[in-house]
C-alpha cells in the first residue's frame, strides 16, 4: 500500500498528491510517468511525475478531476493509501544544453514541465516558457514555471481557451527568428495544441518535441493502447516515449479522436474543447 503524504488543491478541479513511495523516488527522472490502482477493482491511470524528493522517498502529479476515478482521487486525505504504484515509467525527457528553449505547456504540462524545465535551465539553457488556460481558474504553478524560465509568457482565455491562446505567442516568436533565435521547442499540453505546434514549426528547422499522454493500460508496451504512427514505425508512448520529435509523428487526427472517445460532454470544463476541434 502506498500512502498520502499530502494533497492540496490547486484549482477547482486540478489537485495535486503526494505519494509516498520511496522505489519511484530514487529512479525519477524528469519526462517519466507513474501508473496507479486506488484499489484491487480499480483501474490503471497513467500520471506524469512533477516532482520528487529522493530522502524523503516521496512522488508529486496532479491530476483533473474528469471521471469516476479522479473524482474518488479528490477525495483522498493525507493518511489514505492507493493499492499501486508504479513506476517511474517511459524514458526520461532529452536534457542537454541546446541554447534558447521554448517550452509551451498547458494543462498537466503546468506541473508535469516544471521537473524538465529546472534541469534543462540547470544545464545553462536560456528558457521561454507559454503558458495556456482556459480561464483565471485554471491558472496554477506560475511561480514554479517563473523560477526556472527566464521569460515566462501566459495565456488565457480566447476561443474556449483554444489553442490558439498558447499557438499566437509561438507564431510571433518564429516571425522573428533573426532577432531572437530558438535552438529548440518542447511542449506537454493538448494533443490538438502539440498538434498545431508541430505543423508551425514543421519548416523552420527547429528540433520540437512533444510530451504524449494517448489512453494507456498497463504502461509497459504489452496492450499497445498509446500506440502512435510513427515516421520510423508504430511507437508506444509508454516505452518510446513520453516525448517525441514532433515532425516524426503521423495521424494526428487518430490521436485526437482515440483521446476524446471516451470525453463526457457534461463534465468537461469549456476550456476543454479545442477551437473547431472535429472530434466535437
Amino acid at each position: 500500500m502506498f500512502e498520502v503524504v499530502d494533497h492540496e488543491k490547486l484549482t477547482h478541479k486540478v489537485h495535486r498528491l503526494r505519494i509516498s513511495a520511496p522505489h519511484v523516488a530514487r529512479k525519477a527522472q524528469p519526462g517519466q510517468f507513474v501508473i496507479l490502482i486506488l484499489d484491487e477493482k480499480g483501474e490503471r491511470v497513467p500520471f506524469t511525475i512533477s516532482d520528487w524528493d529522493r530522502q524523503a522517498g516521496t512522488v508529486d502529479f496532479v491530476f483533473l478531476e474528469v471521471g469516476r476515478t479522479t473524482e474518488r482521487m479528490a477525495r483522498l486525505q493525507k493518511g489514505d493509501t492507493l493499492a499501486h504504484f508504479v513506476g517511474p515509467l517511459g524514458k526520461p525527457a532529452e536534457i542537454d544544453k541546446f541554447g534558447h528553449v521554448v517550452c509551451v505547456v498547458s494543462g498537466y504540462g503546468l506541473a508535469g514541465m516544471v521537473p524538465i524545465i529546472k534541469r534543462l535551465k540547470e544545464k545553462g539553457n536560456r528558457i521561454t516558457t507559454i503558458m495556456q488556460a482556459a480561464d483565471n481558474e485554471s491558472l496554477y504553478n506560475q511561480e514554479a514555471l517563473k523560477q526556472f524560465s527566464d521569460h515566462l509568457l501566459i495565456g488565457v482565455g480566447g476561443a474556449g481557451g483554444g489553442p490558439a491562446t498558447a499557438l499566437k505567442p509561438l507564431e510571433d516568436m518564429l516571425k522573428n527568428l533573426d532577432h531572437e533565435p530558438m535552438d529548440r521547442i518542447t511542449a506537454m499540453a493538448s494533443i490538438c495544441l502539440m498538434r498545431f505546434i508541430a505543423e508551425a514549426t514543421r519548416n523552420m528547422g527547429i528540433k520540437t518535441t512533444v510530451h504524449m499522454a494517448p489512453v494507456m493500460v498497463d504502461g509497459t508496451g504489452m496492450c499497445g493502447a498509446c500506440r502512435l504512427a510513427h515516421a520510423d514505425g508504430t511507437q508506444f508512448a509508454c516505452v518510446h516515449g513520453p516525448e517525441f520529435d514532433a515532425h516524426k509523428i503521423k495521424a494526428w487526427d487518430t490521436l485526437m479522436a482515440r483521446r476524446c472517445t471516451y470525453a463526457d460532454d457534461s463534465i468537461m470544463q469549456p476550456g476543454f474543447k479545442c477551437d473547431n476541434c472535429s472530434q466535437w
